[in-house]
């Protein structure tokens, strides 16, 4: 327990000072090294051998999320991701090393090079909302949509545990997470929901003392919608280590586990708040 809460402060520590410069190329570097690292935790864990495959992945993983940041406007972006996978097919079918890749490690490395990065990439494509939507977005508007997403997809979890631990009877995925109930899945939600209502009072209040761009409704929406992909999150990270037969992807974080068990919640919520803010931006305000 010790370890794990001083890794948990050292990862909160982290957390806080890339949230600090998220308008800088930091964040975007933090979440690309993040995405390098899950890449190549699934890579192990799946048992991917090749070594010239396992290399091309992990440099694309860190890759991708910049580029998607950076480039998004830019058609070479789709050229770049398209050289990408004709590359991993030419690697698995010429076999230019001794060791022979299968379908399943292709179709894996595919999954944490393409799917994994993406989902991180989202991060900063919300922290940049304010200018993609620059008439009712502002920076203090995209801080607190970076807050709702990491600590939604975190503390659902969290409340989600602990109400499950006092009130849970009924399981929820008893063969592949045999912990989490009905009972700790709604309380997380609810609890998460009371708690960014009150998120939003102290930033309109305390911190950027002004109106967030959102309706009252839509951001409970949001929350709600949040909240519960982050729960598909976590459990699409138990089903490949129930699959492969692993309790953890790594010791990367001591007490915690690798990149991907701290932050497989984070990895559909994300994707999912920036489509809600598309959505959101394009059919409500017609922008």
């Amino acid at each position: 327990m010790k370890t794990r809460v001083i890794s948990g402060t050292v990862i909160a520590i982290l957390l806080v000072a890339a949230y600090c410069l998220m308008f800088t190329p930091v964040i975007d570097v933090l979440f690309s090294l993040l995405a390098a690292a899950a890449c190549f935790e699934i890579t192990k864990v799946a048992g991917v051998k090749n070594p010239v495959l396992k290399v091309v992945a992990i440099a694309f993983s860190f890759a991708l999320p910049l580029c998607l940041v950076y480039l998004h406007n830019i058609p070479l972006l789709e050229i770049i991701v398209v050289l990408y996978v004709i590359l991993l097919v030419v690697l698995t079918v010429a076999n230019f090393s001794k060791t022979t890749i299968t379908f399943p490690e292709l179709a894996v490395t595919v999954y944490a090079s393409l799917v994994i990065p993406a989902a991180f990439a989202s991060i900063g494509l919300i922290s940049d909302m304010y200018l993609r939507y620059p008439d009712f977005i502002s920076r203090a508007d995209c801080r607190l949509l970076l807050w709702i997403t990491v600590a939604t997809a975190l503390l659902t979890d969290v409340f989600a545990y602990f109400v499950g631990v006092k009130f849970g009877k009924h399981k929820m995925t008893p063969n592949l997470s045999p912990k989490k109930s009905w009972e700790g899945a709604v309380g997380g939600v609810v609890c998460v929901l009371l708690f960014m209502l009150l998120s939003l009072v102290l930033f309109e209040k305390v911190l950027a003392k002004e109106s967030f761009f959102m309706p009252v409704w839509f951001y409970c929406i949001t929350v709600v919608f949040i909240s519960i992909t982050s729960m598909f999150g976590d459990l699409m990270a138990s089903l490949i280590k129930r699959y492969y037969g692993v309790k953890d992807y790594s010791n990367l974080i001591p007490g915690h586990g690798g990149i991907m068990d701290r932050f497989d919640s984070v990895l559909l919520a994300s994707p999912t708040m920036f489509v809600l803010i598309t959505i959101y931006g394009s059919v409500v305000m017609g922008a």
